[in-house]
């Protein structure tokens, strides 16, 4: 039986291997997985965060009891005593991610206990700070944003949990809009396109980056730059969508064109890189975009909204079938030092 990508994780855990080795023993072991399967590992676009249904399991358990603890005190916990009473439940948390994350590598509780970790650590920051009675902004929210930063990294650096970077992404992001909107009152939301363009294409790079040390996605990397694109899309689709109509949601006849249009280019670059999370993103616009061209047709009325799923699923299905050969044409185009840079097409 060959290990798995968590047994090689739990191994360099364990210091009986570095990461450097794992990261060569993945790519070996790897190697042959091409076999009959339409799509290679890397256009498979792979996501290691669940074993079995064991980890589903267990990741619903504790989910039910994180919920559930943080409903019970906020119904029957003093308020003054809330703060307490979340770093409490903080530190369980850690403690139960020692068991789960550290010691037995289950992928998805892992991702549970890492957003309950940081979501309690700010919740307890906020009452202690007494944020939750002030306006959005001053020193205070930028302090809550630190200390959710400084959990997600104290969890990347423990347990290596590849989920943490969006946490970091996100805590960093929070933390610097908190610093602007403490400098400057009101900027935050007079450029909230712009700086949402600017902050998703600032984490787009960075997972890029983590793209481009691994183009066979084969290690730990890719799993970094995966939920980095995760967070990065949804922010640069709606943020240029924003730019381009005034509701993207509800668009008029001729901005429904320019929605497909910028749609059609995002896809481009989806192929190029080999990430879908760009494509998944917009799937809502595009598809009112196609709605409000089928509604300018002599169809019925009635058949517009089944007739616009069609076609919507239509598209996601013809290019999903056809990935391997559309990321060739498109590949074809750029140039050479650039496509050697990103994940081949087998």
């Amino acid at each position: 039986m060959r290990p798995s990508a968590d047994d090689l994780a739990a191994a360099v855990a364990a210091d009986v291997i570095d990461q450097a080795a794992a990261d060569r023993l993945r790519a070996f072991l790897t190697r042959d997985d091409e076999g009959p399967s339409p799509l290679g590992a890397a256009d498979r676009e792979d996501v290691r965060f669940v074993r079995g249904f064991h980890d589903v399991f267990m990741s619903f358990g504790l989910a039910a009891v994180l919920i559930g603890f943080r409903l019970a005190v906020m119904a029957v916990i003093p308020e003054g005593a809330q703060a307490a009473a979340f770093a409490l439940g903080a530190g369980a948390i850690w403690a139960l991610s020692e068991i789960f994350a550290r010691r037995q590598r289950l992928v998805l509780p892992s991702i549970v206990l890492a957003l309950g970790f940081v979501t309690y650590a700010v919740t307890a920051a906020a009452f202690a700070l007494g944020a939750l009675a002030e306006a959005p902004g001053g020193a205070t929210f930028f302090a809550v944003a630190g200390v959710g930063l400084a959990a997600a990294v104290a969890f990347r650096l423990r347990f290596r949990l590849p989920f943490s970077s969006l946490l970091i992404a996100g805590g960093a992001i929070g933390l610097g809009l908190a610093a602007l909107e403490t400098v400057a009152p009101g900027a935050v939301e007079a450029h909230w396109d712009g700086l949402l363009l600017a902050l998703g294409l600032a984490v787009f790079a960075v997972a890029m980056r983590y793209d481009l040390k691994d183009p066979g996605r084969v290690t730990l990397a890719a799993d970094h730059a995966f939920w980095l694109h995760l967070l990065a899309a949804p922010m640069i689709v709606h943020a240029l969508l924003a730019f381009a109509v005034a509701t993207p949601s509800a668009p008029t006849g001729p901005e429904a064109g320019l929605v497909v249009a910028i749609m059609l280019a995002l896809a481009l670059l989806a192929l190029a890189i080999d990430r879908r999370a760009l494509l998944m993103s917009g799937l809502i616009y595009f598809g009112a975009a196609i709605g409000v061209l089928v509604a300018q047709t002599d169809i019925d009325p009635g058949a517009i909204f089944a007739l616009t799923l069609v076609l919507l699923g239509g598209f996601v299905v013809t290019l999903g079938a056809g990935w391997r050969p559309a990321r060739r044409l498109v590949l074809a185009g750029v140039p050479s030092p650039a496509r050697r840079a990103l994940p081949p097409v087998r």
